[in-house]
């Protein structure tokens, strides 16, 4: 997916965001955003937008030594952890599990901050209102039957807060008898799941933790970990989560699930949705 006239204003909100997380100093502040603009000056027109934001991300974190969203993180992984524990004995089918994960994909540091409020009302109020949304691009039958054929299943997390979510649809797979291996990033960029936090939501307990990339939105051949390209090969069933899969790897493989709610404009049109609506599609 290439960029929009509208990923412009997202990745300079983007920026300014992290610069106010990682920097004390303005002038700091003003020398990133500055290259930033350089950035999307020379880059933008041909630009896969998760993969230009990645730079920018990267150079955030490289420039102030920090991880910039990690008390974010903090807080969704505690937030959501408990609103996970609440809402699951609501949580009857698959189905039902799969629409509660991705429900929970906006909580997405990169989209507004209005969102993650509307998010976290899904679950704080009755779960059925938000069940009812159900989903604008419904491949769920799809979904199920090569999820009962497959035997090896790849989980490619997205958000911290989200994967207290992801739990309860993982250890459904795990309950059907599959050998799934979770896969987050290895080091922090934006509020992403890394190691350290699918770990301490406890999914270690329903297959092995291996990292996908160390820190790149979405992901890419040429960007896999040397121990994940095995993984990858020998997968029949791929879930990835996020708008970042959805734009750097749809069109590739038949066998990966997107799981995703379109949070942004240019999303919800490359898909035919309205902003905000859930998706399930190959």
């Amino acid at each position: 997916m290439k960029t929009t006239y509208l990923c412009a204003e997202c990745l300079l909100r983007q920026a300014c965001e992290a610069c106010d997380h990682a920097f004390n100093d303005w002038e700091e502040r003003y020398e990133t955003i500055q290259w930033v603009i350089d950035k999307l000056q020379n880059s933008f027109h041909e630009a896969v937008p998760e993969l230009l934001a990645s730079e920018i991300h990267q150079m955030v974190k490289s420039a102030s030594s920090t991880d910039p969203y990690k008390d974010l993180k903090t807080e969704t992984n505690a937030v959501f952890r408990s609103l996970a524990e609440e809402v699951k004995p609501d949580l009857h089918t698959l189905k039902d599990k799969v629409l509660a994960a991705v429900l929970a994909n906006a909580i997405e540091a990169a989209v507004p901050l209005e969102t993650h409020a509307e998010t976290i009302g899904y679950f704080a109020e009755p779960i059925s209102e938000g069940l009812q949304q159900g989903f604008a691009i419904d491949e769920f039958e799809r979904f199920e039957a090569k999820l009962q054929e497959a035997k090896n299943v790849l989980y490619l997390t997205d958000n911290c807060g989200e994967i207290a979510l992801d739990a309860i649809l993982i250890e459904a797979i795990a309950e059907m008898g599959k050998t799934i291996v979770i896969s987050p990033k290895e080091t922090p960029i934006l509020n992403d799941a890394t190691v350290d936090d699918v770990e301490e939501i406890g999914l270690g307990q329903y297959g092995a933790i291996i990292p996908h990339t160390h820190d790149t939105i979405g992901l890419t051949m040429d960007v896999m970990t040397e121990g994940f390209m095995q993984v990858w090969d020998n997968s029949d069933l791929i879930i990835a989560k996020g708008i970042g899969y959805y734009q750097t790897l749809f069109g590739g493989r038949e066998n990966i699930a997107f799981l995703l709610k379109a949070v942004c404009h240019p999303i919800a049109r490359s898909l035919n949705v309205k902003k905000g609506n859930n998706v399930i599609l190959f």
